[in-house]
């Protein structure tokens, strides 16, 4: 049996599919969780069936990307049964999605969640008179109640071997078709009591603007503190678990091997355990920050931030929802890449994949404590000023491609339920993220640091030379590219291979940098290049899974281009910083020397066709060219007696007109207006 799973955006679908079928797809209290298609099998009570959870749509009538992707599944009709999935506070509006997919013949039933709300409302559904009504299956549960999930699977395999058995002899079990034509209050008068209606303290708090912004900003600082500050409880975690794993473990097995006489053996226990030890003391911090998430997605903040926060983000060229995206790319790139199917139209989720590598993930926080701890004394501060950078980066990069890729922005959002966040779901996407990164460190990290030991450790010839030599294979050809980290004030190759590294995965610079200066990184750096050097990795391409799941949204030469402007715009940012560190006030002027000339590079030419009338003439066209509005001048004051000379001399006058103009004024605003808005023929 086939089984899809349809409904508005964020009314439970993902929640119920797996309760169902033991999946870990992404949930949350907020709009636009689920931007795919996702299948899997699942076991209702002995019936095997696949159940595909399809992106929120409102109607069949799509909107959004996302939407797109669940009305091609609906439309084509393979299915044996559409579990149509309502939340029980907004049942009235559900009814039209559940009125379209009806009237397509096909067999569908009723799933109303987040019953326990209602109650707590006040509000009652008469599940047995509703289902005589609209003449389907109905049912009614908490998604977070064992009891309510083992009915539910009981309730699927009798509807699902019911349509089934009226399929082969009926044909079409669509239900009584004539009482869908009356009005969704209509249909649920008697049956249906939403209770009170007024809002409850939490949604007057939540998006009020004077309350909600203040608290996410406060919640930020506090987690960043508990996660970076010393003597906190990530910095404690993070030094027990780096003794337990690379001076325990490492240093017991390295002492082992050379007891057994193979120095090369212990050599390599000791690197590999003292870098990946490194990396896996990181766990508690981002488990700090995975919690924080997870408690502003449940509890419903996160959509309020999103619906708060949409004048912002317009100013850039984006909208709200932009904010979800942004706010998942402190975990992972890649994932937040992929929310971006839920954004409006391809040119808004094309600027926001670009600026999405600005935004620090998890896997660069290691990078900067590494770094920072070295060359701050404060390390607390330094990783947050790296991350409001990080933020500020992406804002200042979305203004320039508001340009370089036009788009409309439109906003819709549905609006979260604010309420408590259930620890049980919280728990459970705080145990994903932790069992993804650590898979992640013994895979894909791993793996690199065990080719990356060996061809440090042996030459060409085979012949073993130690991890600090410099006539290793990989030392050889890394000295071929460290030129371009000369200009930020690195000189060692070692940097420069640890840099490349981040192309992997960027957990592998923090063990690279390991594996060859442990805790002496002053070796490597002086403070100013450690700056320039952590402002390269702020804002260089992201890594290999980050660019593929960006070819996958807007195609690979387009994802490649973007990794590559990246990484040279990062170029640059590191040796701008660095010479402002170490010549300020000559970088500065050269700064100030090369601002008009990137402007001049940068403006914008547009033709256009405008149409004026000059009294009692026939409408003559022209064409102007208007430059980017960069800059905004103010209009030249008409000159008396001009439009007298021009009529004393044709030919002058002739001349004058074959001149093109580069500003466009509105006569009809005077003299100083200028027009900023463009104009169409």
């Amino acid at each position: 049996m086939r089984l899809i799973l349809v409904g508005n955006p964020n009314c439970g679908k993902s929640t119920l599919y797996n309760a169902l079928t033991g999946a870990h797809a992404k949930t949350g209290n907020w709009h636009g969780v689920t931007v795919g298609e996702s299948a899997h099998r699942a076991d209702l009570n002995g019936l095997s069936a696949e159940i595909r959870d399809l992106p929120g749509v409102y109607s069949l009538r799509s909107y959004s990307m996302e939407e797109k992707v669940a009305c091609r599944a609906i439309e084509e009709g393979e299915y044996d049964l559409a579990v149509c999935i309502a939340d029980a506070l907004t049942l009235p509006r559900s009814l039209s999605l559940v009125r379209e997919v009806v009237r397509r013949g096909r067999p569908a039933a009723l799933v109303v969640t987040m019953r326990d709300l209602l109650e707590k409302r006040g509000g009652s559904l008469d599940v047995q008179g509703l289902s005589a009504r609209l003449g389907i299956p109905v049912f009614a549960l908490s998604a977070h109640r064992r009891a309510d999930i083992v009915r539910l699977r009981a309730f699927l395999r009798d509807t699902a071997e019911r349509s089934g058995a009226m399929a082969e002899t009926a044909g079409i079990p669509a239900g009584r078709m004539g009482a869908w034509d009356r009005s969704a209050a209509a249909l649920l008068e008697g049956v249906y009591l939403p209770g009170r209606e007024n809002s409850a303290l939490a949604d007057r708090l939540f998006y009020d603007p004077k309350f909600a912004l203040p608290l996410f900003a406060f919640i930020l600082l506090a987690v960043f503190f508990l996660a970076f500050a010393e003597g906190m409880p990530g910095i404690l975690c993070k030094d027990a678990l780096e003794g337990l794993l690379a001076d325990g473990a490492g240093g017991r097995l390295a002492a082992m091997a050379e007891g057994a006489g193979a120095p090369v053996a212990a050599d390599f226990l000791r690197s590999f355990f003292g870098s990946v030890g490194m990396i896996l003391s990181f766990l508690p911090q981002i488990v700090l920050l995975e919690f924080a998430l997870a408690m502003l997605e449940e509890s419903g903040l996160l959509s309020a931030v999103a619906f708060l926060t949409d004048g912002i983000f317009r100013r850039a060229g984006l909208t709200g929802r932009a904010a979800f995206s942004l706010l998942m790319g402190f975990g992972c790139t890649a994932a937040a890449i992929l929310t971006t199917r839920g954004l409006e139209n391809k040119p808004l989720q094309r600027r926001v994949i670009a600026i999405l590598s600005y935004i620090s993930c998890g896997a660069k926080m290691p990078v900067y404590l590494t770094v920072a701890s070295a060359f701050f004394p404060h390390p607390f501060a330094a990783v947050v000023a790296l991350y409001a950078a990080g933020v500020l980066f992406a804002f200042a990069a979305a203004l320039l491609l508001r340009r370089l890729i036009p788009g409309e922005e439109e906003f819709v959002l549905e609006l979260a339920h604010p309420q408590r966040p259930r620890l049980r779901p919280v728990l459970r996407s705080l145990l994903f993220s932790a069992k993804q990164f650590i898979i992640k460190v013994a895979t894909v990290v791993t793996a690199f640091l065990i080719a990356l030991w060996f061809f440090l450790s042996f030459n060409f010839t085979l012949h073993y030379v130690g991890a600090d030599s410099g006539e290793s294979m990989l030392a050889l050809a890394c000295r071929a590219f460290s030129f371009l980290f000369y200009p930020m004030g690195v000189t060692q190759w070692q940097v420069a291979l640890a840099a490349l590294s981040g192309i992997v995965a960027k957990e592998s610079v923090a063990g690279t940098l390991a594996l060859f200066y442990g805790e002496q990184l002053s070796a490597a750096f002086t403070p100013a290049s450690a700056v320039a050097f952590l402002i390269f990795i702020l804002t260089c391409s992201p890594c290999v899974s980050a660019v593929a799941a960006a070819a996958r949204e807007v195609g690979a030469r387009r994802a490649l281009g973007m990794a590559a402007a990246q990484t040279g715009i990062a170029f640059l940012l590191s040796y701008l910083v660095y010479g402002l560190l170490c010549a300020g006030a000559l970088a500065a002027s050269l700064l100030a020397l090369a601002l008009p000339v990137l402007l001049f590079c940068l403006r914008k030419r547009d033709h256009e066709k405008i149409r004026r009338s000059k009294k009692s003439k026939s409408e003559r066209v022209h064409r102007r060219d208007i430059r980017a509005r960069l800059v905004c001048p103010r209009a030249p004051a008409a000159r008396a007696g001009r439009p007298r000379q021009r009529r004393a001399h044709g030919k002058k006058r002739h001349a004058r007109r074959g001149r093109r103009s580069r500003l466009l004024y509105d006569p009809a605003r005077g003299s100083g207006a200028l027009l900023r808005h463009r104009l169409s023929g």
